[in-house]
């Protein structure tokens, strides 16, 4: 199953890579955590789109417009020429459930709000007996960790989590709706997740700073990596 979770710049290299395949995956479900432009914006160059053969399940958060709405000012002509029937693949929006979505037998995925200017949605991806949490753009309240994505994050095998800023920039930056590695690691910690994967990175860090940012974290939580291009992690069978 092809499993994606938000559609920013690099879901276009994502799409280019799944027509190499000899034989791609047919169907994908993909699962938006917030329709903020950086989430969003790969979303307009995805080959698979152009293929007849290929269907597309988006599922967004409970938003102030419909999720139909929200795609019609995508693609809307001041913004951008192609229209959506202008797509060849099967297009399926679907605002999430309020409970879990259970892709298949083995495959369950659910989900829950938390802050962020218009609010985001964490995701929690059980795949048989692993999990996976997609954490982004979260804001904790002031001195203290948010309690319900402790507990939706417990004893994940991998916690992939924003970490923007750090602890000395975020009094500066309240209201932006992100958290600092610092705060990362505490949540890892108390959540009892196996692996953490700092992500969200500043666009203001250069590589050396994340490098140095990552080897911070480790002294803390000592299972954490930072986010790269390409990254995989495979689990065991």
């Amino acid at each position: 199953e092809l499993i994606v979770f938000d559609m920013g710049t690099g879901f276009i290299p994502l799409g280019k890579a799944l027509l190499k395949e000899k034989n791609p995956p047919k169907t994908a479900h993909i699962f938006i955590s917030h329709f903020h432009w950086d989430h969003i914006i790969g979303y307009l160059g995805f080959a698979p789109f152009f293929c007849d053969w290929f269907t597309c399940n988006i599922y967004g958060k409970q938003d102030k417009l419909t999720i139909n709405e929200i795609f019609d000012h995508i693609h809307h002509y001041t913004f951008w020429p192609v229209e959506m029937p202008m797509y060849k693949a099967k297009f399926n929006l679907n605002t999430f459930p309020n409970d879990s979505l259970e892709i298949s037998n083995s495959i369950k995925v659910s989900a829950t709000l938390h802050g962020h200017p218009n609010g985001a949605n964490s995701y929690r991806l059980e795949i048989g007996n692993s999990v996976i949490i997609y954490c982004t753009d979260i804001e904790h309240p002031n001195n203290s960790l948010n309690p319900n994505i402790i507990d939706f994050c417990k004893d994940a095998d991998i916690l992939i989590n924003d970490a923007q800023f750090t602890d000395a920039q975020l009094p500066k930056h309240k209201g932006w709706g992100h958290s600092s590695w610092q705060q990362s690691t505490a949540l890892a910690k108390k959540a009892n997740v196996k692996q953490l994967i700092l992500f969200h990175h500043n666009p203001d860090n250069d590589d050396d700073e994340i490098d140095n940012i990552e080897q911070a974290a480790k002294t803390i939580f000592p299972n954490t990596m930072a986010a790269r291009e390409g990254l995989e992690i495979t689990f065991p069978n």
